[in-house]
């Protein structure tokens, strides 16, 4: 029998080892094997998806963060405008704004709905719920897209964003589909490491892979089994 998603019954527009050209569900969305495993649905970014592959979230754009907006926020305020900027139309859709510095409204963190396309311009952002805090003072925020809006293997030595799952199936560039979070699955592996004893971390020496755990490295796992050099090796996922 193929492999069951949803914690309970439920239907799903897209089937787990699929790639589509549409997108049947919520990018982000969660689903849940009957085995335990967590899988999120994505959209690919510039690059296909391989199988085994450690995936990150977009890039973060340094020029989207720490930006001062032209006028502080009211309770009820439900747009946001900022200093001249260049995105593309609704690239931070389902994105977060995060207030990070203010007498007031700092630590918010609201989910974007809508932005246009400007070009070294002013850029007017739709929240999707109401400013709930006033900000007063000196305010900075940042915008961070969906995490699961163009994912991409993970780089070589410098992550540009945050780990989001490993690959379970080939994806279209700019193709919609479910990777691996949570549970075991196969990770490609950047060295010799120890079942049960090293965890899985990125970066590695080889994109998208993993290589054991050490303090300056984001922990994505353990091993389910000694890992051989540059082959896809059963790893416990626990990003979810």
């Amino acid at each position: 029998m193929a492999t069951q998603l949803g914690p309970t019954p439920m239907t799903l527009a897209q089937d787990l080892f699929t790639s589509g050209t549409t997108q049947n569900h919520v990018l982000g969305e969660k689903a849940y094997s009957n085995d335990g495993r967590t899988f999120r649905y994505v959209k690919v970014g510039a690059a296909a998806l391989v199988p085994g592959n450690v995936l990150q979230s977009p890039a973060v754009t340094a020029a989207h963060t720490n930006i001062t907006p032209t006028a502080v926020s009211a309770v009820g305020d439900t747009t946001i405008t900022t200093s001249s900027i260049t995105t593309v139309a609704n690239e931070y859709a389902n994105g977060t704004m995060v207030v990070e510095k203010g007498s007031t409204g700092a630590g918010l963190t609201y989910l974007i709905k809508s932005n246009p396309a400007v070009s070294a311009a002013a850029c007017t952002f739709v929240l999707s719920d109401p400013i709930s805090v006033a900000t007063t003072g000196t305010i900075t925020v940042s915008f961070i897209r969906n995490p699961y809006n163009g994912v991409i293997q993970y780089p070589i030595t410098t992550g540009t964003g945050t780990p989001v799952g490993v690959a379970v199936t080939p994806i279209a560039i700019g193709g919609f589909g479910w990777i691996c979070s949570r549970g075991i699955t196969g990770v490609l592996a950047d060295g010799a490491q120890t079942v049960g004893v090293t965890g899985a971390a990125v970066p590695a020496g080889a994109a998208g892979a993993a290589k054991v755990m050490a303090a300056t490295l984001f922990q994505i796992g353990v091993w389910s089994k000694t890992t051989i050099d540059t082959q896809i090796t059963p790893c416990y996922l626990t990003l979810d």
